[in-house]
């Protein structure tokens, strides 16, 4: 249900609850940028009340409820001037097809921003540092992602694995222990290979990390963790992924980023050090 509707139908609400509808109301923009102390703060309610609040929503913490948000603003967009299903028309020259692009990357990112819960890429930046083995399960064109992650990882020392075939994505699934954390790309939840991988993963209580659309998908109930990608486009009626692909490089940027930080000085070092070697090599 859009979230302002839901508001709209709430009855019996206490001055708490009143002040938090009419602060989101007032301040939806603003309010997809805030945490749940600073959205508390702005509404002069307590985090408390807030997660109260959220539970009375149904909803399972601040990231869902500004997934919820977004979608509803989405519905009350009057109109929408690019088409990200069908951005590029016969009739268009090479400038107007870069254009559109770029309009659908901005916005892309700006979503995928909006979507991004700080509390939630904490948690997991913590659940990777803490891991001793780095899974990434994906398909199709996200294996792209998937190796560009890997290689970024590995720039810094850490190895990150990212099987590729049906069978061994499942063996190594089945392989993983208490030492494995798990990162699983599936934007709707429609793919059998990944829907395998992740119950086995679930049988072996290996962490998962899910990233996927704020459409309904089938894996999430086993994800320990969820980072949202943009969710504009259609899954399959359209030119190609132009949002999702956007979106997916930037999660993945973000994590690599968050833990690259986590040991900032050490990571440049170690980056420096090593191109030094391999430059070495190579006179």
């Amino acid at each position: 249900m859009n979230l302002f509707k839901k508001f709209a139908e709430m009855n019996n609400l206490t001055n708490n609850e009143k002040a938090l509808v009419n602060y989101i109301l007032s301040n939806p923009t603003k309010t997809l940028t805030f945490r749940a102390q600073e959205l508390a703060d702005a509404a002069f309610v307590s985090v408390a009340a807030l997660y109260r609040f959220i539970n009375k929503l149904e909803l399972t913490g601040m990231g869902e409820l500004k997934v919820e948000l977004v979608s509803s603003l989405k519905e009350t967009q009057l109109s929408v001037d690019i088409d990200y299903d069908y951005p590029i028309l016969e009739s268009d020259t090479p400038f107007q097809i870069t254009e559109n692009l770029g309009k659908i990357y901005k916005r892309t990112i700006d979503e995928t921003l909006s979507f991004s819960d700080p509390e939630e890429l904490a948690t997991v930046s913590q659940a990777l540092l803490k891991a001793k083995i780095i899974d990434v399960y994906a398909a199709s064109a996200n294996l792209f992602f998937a190796q560009n992650f890997k290689f970024q990882m590995q720039e810094i020392g850490i190895l990150v694995n990212v099987p590729e075939e049906d069978y061994i994505q499942r063996l190594s699934a089945a392989n993983s222990d208490s030492e494995h954390l798990a990162i699983v790309v599936s934007y709707g939840g429609r793919g059998q290979t990944l829907n395998g991988v992740v119950k086995i993963l679930h049988e072996n209580q290996i962490p998962m990390v899910l990233i996927t659309s704020v459409q309904d998908n089938p894996l999430a109930k086993y994800a320990d963790y969820k980072i949202y990608m943009a969710s504009i486009e259609n899954h399959y009626d359209k030119v190609s992924s132009f949002s999702t692909r956007m979106s997916l490089l930037m999660v993945f940027d973000t994590l690599y980023a968050v833990y690259f930080n986590h040991q900032h000085e050490k990571n440049v070092h170690f980056k420096i050090t090593n191109y030094q070697k391999m430059n070495k090599e190579l006179r």
